[in-house]
């Protein structure tokens, strides 16, 4: 009998794996991504290499949630209204799929009350660069493409210079494995925010950025085969846009918002609900901005976050808002969005009678375990014209085409010309 030794660091490799596997499990069906399909998307235009066809696709919840836990099973593919299967290693979940390039701009609140402490006594600069850390990590082994810039932001004051906001610190993108990224953030963690909020400013030159349509990483021609890019911005603050002429100031985001709907806003409020403020200083309801103020039925300032516009700026874009009092949520609901940006299934089957340059339409049905089934809108696609393989019943009529038409401009005139020689060496 033969033994076989192993390697121990195969051993504690394969281990790790496994251990990894069964925490991301874990995670997934205790996080919020885990619920019926109601919603289902094919993601950009189907991908086509000769006969064989990739779509990408997003299934989300009723509250608008990545849902990650579905098999090849809950998947069923239409082509032109008719069913056509694929193998089960053709199909992969989020974790198994390569993600598309993403950009993320991630806008931090800077402001004074960020050094105030959570729910849980952390400072909440401390809590949310800690769960930046951490999206940084799981991006590591999921965000491979995946670009992101971790941006400050916070307008100045007396004895205060502020964060602001202009190209350069837009542009400081890094993938999640670059030393780069853990030193800004450990350079950002020895920093004291001071500054004020202006939420939409901000958000407004971030989005800008990301729409240039000169800037060939955020915008792929039109006919190119890379495939676009996610563009997202996570937005975490702890305030409100304490600016006057807010509501003006909302109407010119919202217009911005809608113009450019290829960039996904997450919104991510920390601190106290306004159904919390509304206990804490008596107020007998959820507190509002017509709160804010000092004395006895006031709410401070540095306390109010303003959940509801937050909330509708998310909504704008199709974006996720979520709401944490510490950081051990802030961190959960930052994996959420990542969800949201590259959760996306794959599938890829083989077109039935394909013919160069036929088109077609594609449609994805996703039954939920307990749901309904759930149908995307059809897709349009054309089979590549040239670098592809005719099929074979083609082949062979373009081959007894090519000899008859041979047998007709070679052979035939060569047997007259052979006769007409004939006849003169005849009369000669």
């Amino acid at each position: 009998m033969k033994i076989k030794f192993i390697d121990s660091s195969t051993i504690i490799a394969s281990l790790t794996r496994k251990l990894s596997l069964s925490m991301l499990m874990v995670a997934t069906l205790a996080s919020p991504s885990w619920g019926q399909a109601k919603n289902a998307e094919i993601v950009g235009n189907p991908t086509v290499n000769d006969d064989r066809i990739t779509v990408r696709i997003k299934v989300r919840n009723a509250e608008e949630r990545p849902v990650m836990a579905l098999q090849d099973t809950d998947f069923k593919l239409l082509v032109d209204g008719k069913e056509v299967t694929f193998k089960n290693n053709d199909w992969k979940s989020p974790e198994e799929s390569t993600p598309p390039p993403a950009w993320i701009i991630v806008l931090l609140d800077f402001s004074g009350s960020m050094e105030k402490p959570d729910s849980k006594g952390t400072k909440k600069i401390e809590g949310a660069i800690q769960a930046i850390r951490q999206l940084k990590n799981v991006l590591k082994e999921r965000g491979e493409n995946t670009q992101i810039a971790i941006v400050p932001f916070g307008e100045p004051g007396a004895n205060c210079p502020g964060n602001p906001i202009n190209q350069e610190t837009l542009d400081k993108f890094f993938p999640a494995n670059d030393f780069k990224l853990t030193n800004n953030l450990d350079y950002l963690a020895g920093l004291t925010p001071c500054a004020s909020t202006n939420l939409y400013e901000p958000l407004k030159k971030a989005v800008n950025f990301l729409a240039n349509p000169k800037d060939p990483r955020f915008n792929v021609p039109e006919g190119s085969s890379e495939p676009q890019p996610r563009l997202s911005i996570i937005l975490l603050s702890d305030g409100y846009h304490n600016f006057p002429n807010e509501e003006e100031d909302f109407q010119n985001l919202t217009s911005l918002l809608k113009r450019n709907n290829n960039i996904i806003v997450h919104t991510l409020g920390y601190g106290l609900t306004p159904e919390q403020l509304g206990q804490k200083y008596n107020l007998g309801k959820p507190a509002t901005r017509a709160d804010i103020g000092s004395g006895e039925g006031k709410v401070p300032e540095a306390e109010f976050v303003d959940k509801a516009r937050l909330a509708e700026i998310a909504k704008l874009t199709g974006g996720i808002a979520e709401f944490s009092g510490d950081a051990e949520a802030i961190a959960e609901n930052l994996q959420l969005f990542l969800n949201a940006l590259l959760g996306e299934y794959e599938i890829t089957y083989t077109q039935p009678n394909a013919e160069r340059g036929s088109k077609h339409d594609v449609q994805v049905v996703v039954t939920s375990k307990g749901g309904k089934p759930v149908e995307s809108l059809p897709k349009g696609y054309t089979i590549t014209v040239f670098g592809r393989p005719l099929p074979l019943p083609v082949r062979l009529g373009m081959l007894v085409s090519t000899l008859v038409l041979l047998s007709l401009g070679g052979i035939v005139p060569f047997y007259y010309w052979g006769e007409h020689l004939k006849k003169h060496a005849l009369r000669d």
